[in-house]
């Protein structure tokens, strides 16, 4: 009796973490003529799948992959946003609440403060990353205000773009000079120059030295040739 007791509670329980799972939609987000793909889990086997739509049924011009599930309507409009439903294999409930967006456009630099400036009207949720000159991109925030500190490491950098991303595009600013950006100073500067002075006149010298060596070599071959003679 205890085990039964045991065996219902878990049924329940995994009843109510499934309820709790189907109940929450997937958001899923699209451009307006360009296809809109639902995929669901793979639980196992598949041996049925339906989709319905806002409550209906889906229209014959959706395609239908009968052994993954996934879900393809092309050439969308703004009318194929809302609600999808999905139950497969009898068992499995999922949804999907889809939602037509823009894609984001190209950003600007700008400065007093910092910002990564573009429209975002229709996009969507947008983020924004930044980039040290030519190195990786940086962590992606909803703030569009710079994260970089002013420290050495981006003092150095004299270049800096941002980029905006939503779930459909993305597009990078034009590099533009860092307002972070220090010259190195003026000992650094002399210090890299002489050294530089100092390696080319090594390698003059080298090469100075070899070409009177190879000079004195063939001077003596031909000294010991007069002498033979």
């Amino acid at each position: 009796t205890e085990k039964f007791i045991l065996v219902m509670v878990l049924l329940l329980l995994l009843a109510a973490l499934l309820s709790s799972a189907a109940a929450k939609s997937v958001p899923v987000y699209f451009v307006v003529g360009e296809p809109l793909v639902l995929t669901p889990p793979v639980f196992g086997p598949l041996s049925s799948i339906v989709w319905d739509w806002n409550g209906d049924l889906v229209a014959k011009h959706a395609n239908l992959n009968l052994v993954t599930g996934q879900l393809v309507i092309k050439n969308t409009t703004e009318a194929h946003a809302g609600l999808y439903k999905a139950v497969i294999n009898e068992m499995h409930v999922l949804t999907y609440q889809t939602q037509v967006i823009k894609r984001v456009s190209k950003p600007e630099l700008q400065m007093g403060p910092l910002t990564c400036s573009g429209d975002a009207t229709g996009a969507g949720p947008v983020t924004y990353s930044w980039r040290k000159g030519t190195g990786p991109w940086g962590p992606e925030q909803k703030s569009p205000d710079t994260i970089l500190q002013n420290d050495k490491e981006v003092q150095a950098v004299r270049m800096i773009s941002c980029r905006m991303t939503n779930p459909v595009s993305k597009e990078e600013s034009e590099p533009l000079k860092s307002p972070f950006y220090r010259d190195p100073p003026p000992g650094h500067v002399v210090g890299t120059v002489l050294g530089v002075l100092f390696g080319i006149g090594a390698v003059v010298g080298v090469a100075v030295w070899k070409r009177e060596a190879i000079k004195d070599w063939i001077q003596g071959k031909i000294s010991e040739t007069d002498r033979g003679k």
